[in-house]
Formats: C-alpha cells, sequence, structure tokens
C-alpha cells in the first residue's frame, strides 16, 4: 500500500485511528493504482440531484476499487450503472442495490484488510431503506460488510458483494427523496398515504410500480385500490414524463375498470406522483391507446382532513370552541359533554357526536337530538377515548393494553384484535382523521413507546374494526422515560408529549420518514392535533394552552380544565 493510498484511505475515513489498522494490513496489498475516494460531479435532475461518481481506473489496488464502489452509491443513475463497473463480469447483474440502503451516520467509516483478497468496510448506522423503498429510524449500531476480490484481466474487481448499498446521513437527503403512494379508505371518502423514498432517475416508474402491486401488508385490510386486480405498466414500458404530462401505460386488466373506477385510478396516479418535480397531469393508456377520463366532480375523496382551528376545550362549565375570550359552544351536544363531569372527550367530524370520559371514569357516548349520553364502557381504568367516522367509539383498560373494544353508538362491543405489547400500559389512543390507523402510545418498563397500525374492518359490518395490522407502520422506543399523550397532526404525522430526563419534550414522528423535535413547553399534561405542526397545542399542568412558535412555546392567555380532539 503507497503512502497516497494511505493518506487518501484516511481522507476517505476520517479517523486517525485507521492509520494503524491499514498500515498493519498492507501485507500482499498491490501498491499500485489511485483512488477515486467520490463523485466528481453533481446535476440537477427533474426530480432531485444527481452524483456522476468516477469509475474504476487502471491499476486501481483493493482499497481503492472498495473506496470507488462506495463513493459510486451516491450515483443511481442507469440503475447504478457506474458502481457496477466496479464489480466481477459474473456478479455484475447479480448485485441488487435495492434491497436494502442503510444510511450511516456521519462519523468516519472505516477499511480493514483482512487479506489479499477481502476487505471489512465498518461504519454506524443511523436508518435503513428496505426494497420497498421504507425508512426505518435505528438507534446506532455498529455494521461491517465483507468485499471479496479477483482479478480480471489484471485489474481488481469485487466478486462478492452484499445486496444494498450504503450512503453517509449528510448525502441521504440528496439523493433520495420521500414520495407517498395514495390508496383509499374502505369506503372511497379519502385518500391514504403511504410513504416510501427513492432516488432520483426512475421515480415516477418506481411510484407508478409500487402503486399497481396494491395496498402493502402493513395496510391490508385497511385500505384499498381501485385498480383492477392484476393491473401492471405494459411490459417494457415506464412512465414517460413530457411537457409536464406523465403518460401511464397500463396492462389490458385495466380496461375492467368502470367509468368510476377510471375515475379513482386517474386520482390516485395524479395524487401519488405530485410529488415528482414537473408532474403536473397524467394520462392513462391501455394497449398504447389513450383512455379519456371524465371529471370526478364535487365527488372527490379527501386527501388531508382538516378540523376547525379554534381549540376545542372544557372551561367554566362551557364545550366548545375557544377564540380569543369567547368560546362557542356545539349546538345540542356541548351541555350534554358538561353534565357528564367530562375529563376526555373527542369530537366527530360533523359535530354531532362525542367520545367522553365521564366524571367516573365510564365512557360514554353523547349525541345532538333527544337522546341521553349512553354509557359505553365501564371497565376500571379506561384511557381518554378515541373515534372514528364509520360511528365508533375506541376504548381499552390502561393495564389490558388487548382488551381494546370498538363500540357503536347502541352498545354493540367489536372486539379489536391486537399484538401489543401484554407488559405495556396504555397511555393513549388515537385513530387518524381518514380511520385508516391507530396511534397507540405505551409506557414500557424500558420508556416511552409510540406504535402505529393499520385498522382492519369489516366492510360488510358497516366497517366495523376487527384488529391491528400485525406489521406496524411506526414502532418507535422513544428514549424517553415517561409518556403522556400523542396525537394526529395530519395524515402522516403523529405527535407525542414525553417526559426525559424531567424534561417535557413534544416530538414529530413521521410515518415512513425522520422525527423532528419540537421543543420543550414546560411541565405539560396533554397535546392535541390541529392542521399541521402550527395547529399544535399542548395542555400545560396550570391549565394553560400553549402554541409552537418557532423553536419555542408561546402560551396563551386562556386557561381550561381540558383540551378535546376534533376529528
Amino acid at each position: 500500500m503507497t503512502r497516497s493510498t494511505i493518506a487518501r484511505a484516511l481522507l476517505a475515513t476520517g479517523a486517525s485511528g485507521a492509520l494503524l489498522v491499514l498500515l498493519a494490513a498492507c501485507v500482499g496489498i498491490p501498491t499500485q493504482g489511485s483512488v477515486q475516494a467520490g463523485p466528481v460531479a453533481e446535476e440537477a435532475a427533474d426530480d432531485g440531484i444527481v452524483f456522476n461518481p468516477f469509475g474504476p481506473t487502471a491499476g486501481d489496488d483493493q482499497l481503492g476499487i472498495l473506496q470507488g464502489f462506495v463513493a459510486a452509491f451516491n450515483g443511481p443513475k442507469g440503475d447504478y450503472e457506474v458502481a457496477r463497473q466496479f464489480l466481477a463480469e459474473d456478479v455484475r447483474s447479480e448485485w441488487d442495490p435495492r434491497q436494502s440502503v442503510l444510511i450511516r451516520s456521519n462519523a468516519p467509516p472505516a477499511f480493514r484488510v483482512v487479506d489479499a483478497t477481502n476487505i471489512e468496510f465498518t461504519f454506524n448506522t443511523h436508518a435503513q431503506l428496505d426494497e420497498r423503498g421504507y425508512y426505518t429510524a435505528n438507534p446506532s449500531a455498529q455494521q461491517t460488510l465483507t468485499y471479496g476480490f479477483v482479478q480480471e484481466g489484471g485489474e481488481w474487481r469485487i466478486a462478492e458483494a452484499p445486496n444494498g448499498i450504503v450512503v453517509p446521513e449528510s448525502t441521504f437527503t440528496r439523493i433520495f427523496s420521500p414520495h407517498s403512494i395514495y390508496f383509499y379508505d374502505l369506503d372511497l371518502r379519502y385518500l391514504v398515504p403511504d410513504q416510501r423514498w427513492y432516488p432520483g432517475g426512475t421515480t415516477a416508474t418506481r411510484i407508478v410500480s409500487a402503486l399497481l402491486q396494491g395496498p402493502p401488508d402493513r395496510l391490508r385490510g385497511a385500505v384499498v385500490s381501485q385498480f383492477p386486480e392484476g393491473t401492471q405498466l405494459e411490459a417494457g414500458n415506464t412512465v414517460a414524463v413530457d411537457e409536464n404530462t406523465a403518460t401511464v401505460p397500463l396492462s389490458s386488466e385495466a380496461a375492467a375498470a368502470s367509468d368510476r373506477q377510471r375515475q379513482l385510478m386517474r386520482l390516485q396516479l395524479s395524487q401519488s406522483l405530485s410529488s415528482v418535480s414537473g408532474i403536473t397531469t397524467v394520462d392513462i393508456t391501455i394497449g398504447g391507446v389513450h383512455v379519456p377520463v371524465t371529471s370526478l366532480g364535487a365527488d372527490v375523496p379527501e386527501v388531508n382532513p382538516t378540523v376547525d382551528a379554534r381549540p376545542l376545550v372544557l372551561v367554566d362549565d362551557q364545550f366548545g370552541h375557544s377564540s380569543g375570550s369567547e368560546l362557542t359552544p356545539i349546538p345540542a351536544l356541548s351541555e350534554k359533554v358538561v353534565a357528564l363531569g367530562a375529563t376526555a372527550a373527542t369530537l366527530n367530524a360533523a359535530s354531532i357526536a362525542a367520545a367522553v370520559r365521564g366524571a367516573d371514569g365510564s365512557v360514554y357516548v353523547a349525541r345532538t337530538g333527544e337522546l341521553p349520553p349512553a354509557v359505553l364502557d365501564s371497565r376500571p381504568g379506561l384511557v381518554s377515548p378515541t373515534m372514528d367516522d364509520y360511528g365508533y367509539v375506541w376504548s381499552v383498560p390502561a393495564d389490558i393494553p388487548n382488551g381494546m373494544i370498538a363500540f357503536d353508538f347502541t352498545g354493540g362491543a367489536n372486539p379489536v384484535a391486537s399484538s401489543l405489547p401484554g407488559s405495556s400500559r396504555v397511555v393513549s389512543i388515537d385513530v387518524s382523521r381518514d380511520g385508516t390507523r391507530l396511534a397507540t402510545l405505551l409506557q414500557t418498563p424500558s420508556g416511552a413507546r409510540l406504535i402505529v397500525s393499520g385498522i382492519v374492518r369489516d366492510a360488510a359490518r358497516g366497517f366495523a374494526p376487527t384488529g391491528l395490522v400485525a406489521e406496524p407502520l411506526l414502532d418507535a422506543n422513544l428514549e424517553a422515560d415517561v409518556a403522556i399523550d400523542a396525537t394526529w397532526v395530519d395524515q402522516l404525522n403523529v405527535a407525542t408529549l414525553v417526559v426525559d430526563d424531567v424534561q417535557h419534550e413534544v416530538n414529530l414522528h413521521e410515518l415512513g420518514g425522520v422525527a423532528t423535535e419540537l421543543g420543550r413547553p414546560g411541565p405539560s399534561v396533554a397535546i392535541v392535533g390541529g392542521n399541521g405542526r402550527l395547529g399544535i397545542r399542548v395542555l400545560g399542568d396550570d391549565g394553560v394552552l400553549s402554541a409552537p412558535r418557532g423553536s419555542s412555546w408561546q402560551r396563551s392567555q386562556l386557561t381550561v380544565e381540558f383540551i378535546a380532539t376534533q376529528r
């Protein structure tokens, strides 16, 4: 190993401690060749930055080949055509870069030469993508990958390479972008996002291909697609983009769709492709023939349901929306909520029914009209109830995680099968505004834990909930001592209120994305979502509401008994 090779290796690893490792491993390693340790240029593509890494040069030694291969992971163009140049002929087409993406921390990696034909690449992970494009954050953990080498035509090439790629955290978001693939709730009232991450270059085709595969396992039974079964991209074709129009060539199975299905198909495509720069219109072809699709008109499923921007609170024996010093009661409902001695409540989207935990700890449903509030669940230790807009009130005792029941308004009980950890304690539950997912905040022996799961429903029984999908959309140990509350902020984000080392913290958890710290509001007892991040409200232990303002929290002049959830 030459001094210049060692210097380049140290530059690539950034670790002075690697010097001894590399020097000790130089026996039997050729001393000729250069190392190309990174991309030489980058250019703007339609859907992001494209890196142009170097390929191998004549005389590169094993270390130089591996460093060049790793650097070429930044260049997905042509299905990683540059990276494949570092591989031996017989593995070039077999190597699958999309099997996984390990996102390493910005701490310097290290290369250790094992012998003349093997080198280890060691780094600390920060997160990863699986073959479907799902992002999962994970605690920093050391990973070691081993690469084997052979000589071909007098040049070293990689003969054994683990599938997948490794990219540093600092460049991950410049190469990969988040894209939501949209399905429908079972009643076709809402578009439901399923976020994936894809590199630039073939993003539109990958999005459509994933959409045509149908609902993923982690949402199966919770959402549906409107493409006829078996529909794929037409063999040999990709999504073409010309003058802001994406043309999607579908296979013959798509011809079975009704006019209404075609409308909903195009809406799924349009919404799923809306995150790709340069696409504003979607056309569908079947067998090369353009398919006319009429407008949906006013009957359009919602993408991101919103709520009243005013906080819904109980104050001075009044229940309603607060604006400054004024409180507007919910007509024909507020008095019933107050009469129950409510300690928590969720109001449905039509403002005609509320799930209430009364002063006696029981869960009730209160409705407008002549009917009095009805008790649904009187088990001890119930958490604050949640509800959906199919007419079900969700209730669970804190100490019985798998004792969740969804009650209809007449008191009919629908047990919700789940596999929540029995050693945990339920702190809060909240159904998403589209009714397809449940956010459950748990207190575990090791601290706070957030699990978001798809909701399986029985369409034949009024969309009654029957269980939670086994594979969660999000399962995060929050690295906090105490769980206090969680709430939906929008279709893709859940906010949590936790205590970490006596400090109360709010964090935003993006499904299929990263978690963001939203600051410390001070001692607090509840959190409720509004319309986006700025709509979040936190209730202090002194009854004062606070709202996010930049990196801090601003206290209001309003003191309340509790803040309710709006659907």
